[in-house]
């Protein structure tokens, strides 16, 4: 790349809408610019009210004006010029940013003598001058400036302290670090790992997991101070999510600068199961990165084109991208789990993904998805079979071959079973291990009647495992009381499928040995045993099970399943849940490390704003190593914490309040809890059906302690007649709080509604402003409080 292009880009970058990103701009045209051109473009900034701005512009300008050989007042059309007589008490700021040779240790007495006669508007310039001509006789000066002050504003002093007084570092970084300027943070984590390399990974990774698109692109800024495996694997993680272009793009420039082939075909395995337009943001990212190939020569130009690519990736990657398809979609949002699902539709010629769909059906976690691939076949008519009719007029589907009798028994409905009940019943008991099988989903789905109880049974005893499954859930239907008989026997089964439905069910009445159970199947070496364990362990009261999955997530390598654990985590917010994860100090996978930073910056955020109160530390196998560092990431949360320019996700109320009264509700709580309830609202389908709750036990008073919070108290969940589930609706009132940029609560008559939109579109509003919304209402919290999805944000017209 040239200097003049590398200058153009700059300048470019000007004019973004984050703010961090121009100021990096004008601090690396310090560095880069050398024409007119880029004097031009700072020229508008220099009198900017900004003072960062103002301050980075004008050092910017002067040493361009410097290597151009042009001189800047008057190209600035008459600007006043700088104070360089050393002579008086304190010299203007242009002096330190270009001082006269001769006069350097006058300067430098100057500032080691009157320090605090240094004017604040001219102190960046001073940090500069320090990093050129300072000393260790500085550190002290230094050392204050940088307790004093995180801003930008601090980044001449962070390079003064590198360049001559490193031995401040571990007691400045902690504050440096705690900043709410991107580029301050990312700074102090390149300074650190010259200290500690390990936990300035650590920074980064929080860097990179952030919420804020300028955290993850002043993450990426750096990123090439770390190994580059490592940095390869924590933006393959980005990308799948990753929606802000200049972030993309960053991506896109590190991976492209350094191509690999495995980095395309890791590309490969999101690109087709995340959203159309994610696909075509990652198609761009790939496309870049096969240029790259065959520019580097690592394949021969005609061999690294996106099509050959692409054939690759299917020799070499298919299996195991459709191993993490299945269990992707255990745990996957709406949209990826719609892609996916398209996708697999799209391929289900293919064997391999045919064996997939087979898995699909097996698996408790996927079964929906499987019923949705199935209906879509039927729909399609590429598993109808035509149904030869008998002399005597009725069906005669002993003629066909096994695969022709399961697309006949999953045709059958209600209207037709009467013709085929014999048949059906008689495959049941008699039929080949699948059609077996399916004969009973068939009797399963159209008519769970408790005459079947026998076949039932029967078929639970079978030795062939998709038999057994299939009596198994028959049984969970129409003869609970049969399997609660069995259930010890049950868990100690040796199919991992069999023995993860067994848990589900046993959870309900031998909860300590089901749990016992959960955690033999956590060492399981396959992917989809382990991710139903975790799903299982989500049913179970959050104290007996968090030691497991701690310990699991210590062992957890991959990141789907360890998002599973993270998202039990983030439901359960408490301090005693935060250390847990701060403890963990570094995961083989980058990947996996981000699943971590993400969780603990979540839980951060919500744990920050909840209530204090003593908790009990539950005990877990590791230990924090890091306590006596005050740089370690949770030391450096706590000096956010008590910063009063912390800007968390969920924001506390910024007026001084008085202490809360009884009728006060904490909005950051409920609005963290609102994810447990959403969580608790699909516990039902997890668990037996409603027919059969009389002939189970009920679970005592106690064991349901994990479902609601201490702090409220169960109220009617349906949303009120004049709204309409899950349907948009525009209303008005009146904003009682601003919870984040994200998130307010407004009065609309007599209801309170919690509205959060996707951007930060509260951001402008304030309490008491009167509002135009539309919404999506879903669901009324504990406190009475309806939760809704926001769209459109406008301020009422009086």
């Amino acid at each position: 790349m040239t200097g003049q292009t590398a200058e153009s880009e700059l300048i470019a970058q000007l004019s973004s809408e984050k703010r961090s990103v121009r100021i990096q701009a004008i601090v690396k045209l310090t560095r880069v610019g050398q024409t007119e051109m880029a004097l031009r473009a700072l020229a508008p900034l220099l009198k900017s009210d900004d003072r960062e701005i103002s301050f980075f512009s004008s050092q910017a300008a002067a040493k361009i004006a410097q290597k151009a050989g042009v001189n800047l007042h008057e190209f600035l059309e008459g600007s006043a010029q700088p104070d360089i007589n050393c002579e008086s008490d304190m010299p203007a700021a242009e002096v330190f940013l270009s001082p006269p040779k001769e006069k350097i240790t006058r300067l430098l007495q100057l500032v080691r003598t009157t320090p605090d006669q240094i004017p604040e508007k001219t102190l960046p310039a001073v940090g500069v001058f320090l990093s050129r001509h300072g000393d260790i006789s500085d550190a002290g000066f230094i050392e204050r400036q940088l307790l004093k002050d995180n801003s930008n504003l601090a980044l001449p002093f962070m390079n003064a302290a590198e360049n001559v007084a490193g031995v401040i570092l571990p007691r400045v970084l902690p504050g440096l670090l705690a900043s709410r300027e991107p580029l301050v943070r990312s700074r102090a984590v390149s300074a650190l790992r010259r200290i500690d390399p390990e936990e300035a990974e650590r920074h980064f990774s929080d860097l990179l997991a952030s919420r804020d698109p300028e955290d993850r692109l002043a993450g990426i800024g750096i990123a090439l101070l770390f190994p580059f495996e490592r940095v390869k694997g924590y933006l393959l993680s980005l990308l799948p999510d990753e929606k802000d272009a200049e972030v993309l793009t960053a991506c896109q420039t590190v991976l492209a600068t350094n191509p690999e082939l495995d980095t395309a075909l890791s590309v490969l395995d999101s690109i087709d199961s995340v959203s159309a337009d994610q696909k075509a943001r990652l198609t761009t990212t790939f496309k870049a990165i096969c240029n790259a190939i065959g520019f580097a020569g690592i394949l021969p130009a005609e061999q690294a084109t996106p099509e050959n690519i692409v054939k690759l990736w299917k020799q070499q990657r298919l299996q195991s991208f459709l191993y993490d398809l299945e269990i992707q979609l255990a745990c996957a949002d709406a949209g990826r789990k719609k892609a996916i699902i398209e996708w697999i539709q799209k391929n289900r010629a293919h064997a391999k993904v045919v064996e997939l769909i087979e898995r699909l059906g097996k698996n408790p976690q996927t079964e929906d998805v499987y019923k949705i691939l199935s209906n879509a076949a039927e729909k399609s008519g590429a598993a109808r079979a035509e149904k030869p009719e008998s002399s005597a007029g009725q069906p005669d589907h002993d003629q066909l071959n096994e695969s022709e009798q399961i697309a006949i028994l999953k045709t059958i409905e209600i209207d037709n079973f009467a013709e085929n009940r014999s048949w059906v019943t008689q495959q049941a008991t008699q039929g080949s291990t699948k059609v077996r099988a399916e004969a009973l989903n068939t009797l399963l789905r159209i008519r769970p009647d408790g005459k079947f109880k026998d076949l039932a049974r029967s078929a639970l005893n079978a030795e062939d495992i998709e038999v057994r499954i299939a009596g198994f859930k028959m049984l969970e239907r129409i003869d609970p009381d049969y399997l609660k008989d069995k259930i010890s026997g049950l868990l100690l089964e040796t199919d991992p499928n069999l023995r993860v439905r067994a848990v589900r069910f046993g959870l309900k009445f031998e909860e300590k040995a089901s749990i016992e159970a959960l955690k033999n199947l956590l060492n399981s070496g396959e992917q989809s045993v382990r991710s139903n364990a975790i799903n299982c362990l989500a049913l179970c009261p959050f104290n007996l099970v968090f030691k497991t999955l701690m310990d699991q997530r210590d062992r957890e390598e991959h990141p789907v399943i360890a998002r599973q654990i993270a998202n039990i985590l983030r439901s359960n917010p408490s301090k005693a849940t935060l250390k847990a994860l701060d403890n963990i100090t570094r995961t083989t996978n980058p990947a996996v490390s981000m699943v971590i930073s993400q969780a603990r910056n979540d839980l951060f955020d919500i744990v920050s704003q909840m209530p204090s109160q003593q908790e009990i530390v539950p005990q877990t196998s590791r230990t924090d190593s890091n306590a006596d560092k005050p740089y370690s990431v949770s030391n450096v949360r706590e000096i956010a914490r008590r910063n009063p320019n912390w800007k968390p996700s969920y924001k506390a109320d910024t007026k001084a309040a008085a202490p809360a009264t009884k009728t006060e509700i904490n909005w950051q709580m409920l609005f963290s809890g609102s994810i447990v309830l959403i969580f608790l609202a699909m516990l039902p389908m997890m668990l037996l059906s409603e027919r059969s709750k009389p002939e189970v036990a009920p679970r005592k008073k106690a064991d349901q302690d994990y479902r609601v919070s201490e702090r409220v108290k169960p109220v009617e969940t349906a949303v009120p007649a004049k709204f309409r589930m899950n349907r948009a609706c525009s209303l008005s009132g009146t904003i009682e709080k601003i919870v984040s940029d994200q998130s307010l609560v407004m009065l609309h008559e007599t209801s309170q509604l919690m509205v959060k939109f996707e951007k930060p579109e509260a951001k402008p509003f304030k309490q008491g402003d009167r509002i135009t919304v539309t919404v999506v209402p879903y669901r009324v919290n504990p406190n009475g409080i309806i939760l809704s999805r926001g769209q459109k944000i406008a301020a009422t017209k009086e």
